[in-house]
């Protein structure tokens, strides 16, 4: 029996790493294919799994959809706080009222969209509906740097629409947490929910887990500026310093009992605003890096753990789910929020911006945390057959999208600049 557990690690350990590493090879050719990363980690694990080849059997894990779920959930952590740290504090006062619209009535009415389609297409009763469109509604930051990323798409696509994109996926998965929270309190505690109830959920754990990041954020970045001051450190790594800070933000979040993603996304802005070490971050190509380095990883993952007879359990009805989340939930919000959006967003950033919000790794943390907390798998199944969809036409359509916008603006584009 142990043998048998050693070896399945093994083999695990050989699919993750060798994955990437052959993606790694043909990395420049990725970026402008419609074949994505995501979609072919995503086979990868299909087809080592069950599905096909049977080569690793993960439906005999003991522990599963926990591994999925803390996989995605440290997954999450380190790409949103990598997205934090990124961006230049001038664009995040140039993407601030978008972003802000994105996060408030963008959430809100992507969230209203998601459920009305899993009321109507799956026939779920009103909590059950709410807590589907929750699931449903943060745009994933995993995917979505891999779309605004590399030289490819930042040499043609503008600052002001890959800033409002990338902020957006990185604070909303953390303000998922809310959404989720609310209906999934419902359906636990069997009696709506009442005012002190929302403004703990809001304060305490929302808003504390702000609070909390950013002094997480300052702290580093303040003893980093005595570290350089006194020539302390000879060098600093900072793939590995995000990487360390987004574990130590998350393990306070999670031992003080406040949202983990929201902290972690925090002290992401809290560094960037304090640590004045801009042009490390850039020579260094900080998220892209840590992009490549979590996307494979996750997707082989989710590959071998797709519930094919979950999907097979829900029939017809899931393929109209998908169809109808696909469509309803992000083009016709933004489509309504567009006069307001301002920050130089043209009509073409708009149109982008509406259709690139795909939905990954987030859904299958909260999916998997709202599955256990239930015991209803059903959460788990819709979401996982959604991140699939999007990942396969979200990434299909990325690289001809980008072309298509570099036409529209007449010009090859500049990755800093407003063209």
């Amino acid at each position: 029996m142990e043998r048998c557990v050693v070896k399945t690690i093994y083999q695990v350990m050989l699919l993750l790493a060798a994955v990437p590493l052959v993606l790694g090879m043909v990395s420049a050719m990725l970026e402008r294919s419609w074949i994505s990363t995501p979609i072919l980690a995503t086979t990868a694990g299909i087809l080592a799994g069950p599905a096909v080849a049977g080569w690793i059997q993960p439906q005999d894990w003991p522990h599963l959809h926990t591994i999925l779920k803390e996989a995605a959930r440290i997954t999450i952590a380190v790409s949103v706080l990598g997205i934090a740290i990124r961006t230049p504090p001038e664009s995040w006062r140039r993407a601030a009222r978008p972003t802000a619209l994105l996060l408030t009535l963008g959430m809100a009415g992507m969230w209203a969209m998601s459920s009305l389609v899993a009321w109507g297409g799956l026939g779920a009763g009103a909590a059950t509906a709410l807590l589907i469109g929750a699931i449903l509604t943060p745009t994933d930051p995993v995917v979505a740097t891999s779309i605004v990323t590399g030289p490819f798409a930042e040499g043609i696509l503008p600052d002001r629409l890959r800033s409002t994109l990338s902020l957006e996926s990185g604070a909303n998965d953390g303000l998922g947490y809310l959404f989720v929270m609310l209906p999934l309190t419902v359906i636990l505690e069997r009696h709506d929910l009442d005012a002190a109830r929302v403004a703990l959920i809001l304060f305490k754990e929302v808003l504390g887990a702000a609070l909390l990041g950013l002094a997480a954020g300052w702290l580093v970045a303040q003893t980093l500026k005595i570290s350089d001051r006194h020539k302390l450190a000879e060098q600093h790594s900072f793939h590995g310093l995000t990487i360390a800070l987004s574990l130590v933000a998350l393990a306070l979040a999670r031992v003080v009992g406040v949202d983990d993603i929201l902290a972690a996304f925090s002290a992401g802005a809290g560094f960037c605003f304090f640590a004045n070490r801009r042009e490390d971050f850039e020579e260094q190509s900080v998220q892209e890096t840590i992009s490549k380095l979590l996307t494979v990883p996750i997707f082989t993952l989710f590959g071998l753990a797709i519930p094919w007879g979950g999907w097979a359990g829900i029939g017809w009805p899931l393929l109209v789910l998908v169809g109808g989340i696909l469509l309803l939930r992000r083009p016709p919000v933004v489509a309504a929020l567009s006069p307001m959006l301002g920050a130089g967003l043209r009509r073409r950033d708009l149109m982008f911006a509406g259709w690139f919000a795909p939905i990954g790794v987030a859904a299958m943390f909260y999916s998997l945390d709202a599955a256990e907390k239930t015991g209803d798998m059903i959460y788990w199944h819709v979401a996982s057959a959604m991140v699939a969809a999007s990942i396969l036409i979200h990434g299909v359509t990325a690289a001809p999208a980008v072309r298509r916008y570099r036409s529209a603006s007449g010009g090859p584009g500049r990755s800093g600049g407003d063209s």
